[in-house]
């Protein structure tokens, strides 16, 4: 069930334009809900999801036990078939959201798709992420990266939503990225791929030996020195952040996180 404080949260102009703006993003795709608990009823008498959006089905751990065609309308599958589904986007009800979302990336091994969630509580929203991005210029800096890159081999190091959304809005083919590391990578396939690139595990990159590691994770001091002064210490290997923020921007987030 909804708490008082997210029940006060979806009546306010701000909640509402977040979600429609997110709705409207992905109006057309496939769409399966995960979470058909009280909050997606809550949520669902206000936003009529099903009517709205391109629903295929919705998951819940509680398909399991009580399983059922249908709820709110809508086919129910239990969160172990969403992986034999054609989906495009898989949308998360709870307004707790990061429990479910550790569950579907190192339980349910979901990848390579579009997630999101309805409270961003934990999550920030896309629009959020792109001003973040042109506050800090990339669409400038990008290109100059790229030139000054020219000729070298790079891996980037952070596979995460902040990736995804660069790699959506952004032109990265001008980088010649030769994978994509990140320590849930650790057990990866052999021909696994993330956005388009091979994985690698953190421990792999000096195999690699690229001439950049460039950090593509939104928060990214600590990972600067855990790569160079442990993961690629007595390497060549440079080590840069892929958007780049000024000292005191990097200071506040670090007394803030």
């Amino acid at each position: 069930m909804l708490t008082r404080y997210f029940k006060e949260k979806i009546k306010t102009r701000k909640f509402d334009d977040d979600l429609l703006w997110s709705m409207g993003e992905i109006k057309g795709k496939r769409v399966i809900l995960l979470g058909a608990g009280e909050d997606f009823v809550e949520l669902n008498q206000r936003y009529f999801f099903k009517d709205v959006l391109n629903v295929t089905a919705i998951a819940d751990k509680k398909f399991q036990t009580e399983p059922v065609e249908t709820f709110e309308g809508i086919r129910a599958i239990t969160p172990e078939q969403i992986k034999n589904e054609d989906f495009d986007v898989l949308l998360i009800t709870s307004e707790e959201p990061k429990p479910v979302l550790d569950y579907v990336f190192n339980t349910l091994h979901i990848e390579n798709k579009d997630i999101r969630t309805v409270f961003n509580e934990e999550v920030p929203n896309e629009r959020e992420n792109l001003n973040y991005l042109y506050e800090f210029k990339f669409d400038k800096t990008l290109p100059k990266l790229a030139k000054k890159l020219n000729g070298k081999t790079v891996v980037l190091y952070g596979a995460g939503t902040f990736l995804e959304l660069i790699k959506k809005y952004f032109n990265l083919s001008e980088l010649n990225i030769i994978g994509i590391s990140d320590k849930k990578f650790e057990n990866h396939g052999e021909n696994d791929e993330f956005l388009g690139y091979k994985v690698y595990a953190p421990d792999e990159i000096k195999g690699l030996n690229p001439n950049y590691v460039l950090v593509s994770t939104k928060l990214y001091v600590d990972l600067l020195e855990d790569l160079m002064y442990k993961t690629l210490k007595h390497t060549k290997i440079k080590v840069e952040p892929l958007v780049k923020k000024p000292i005191l921007t990097l200071i506040r987030e670090i007394w803030e996180n």
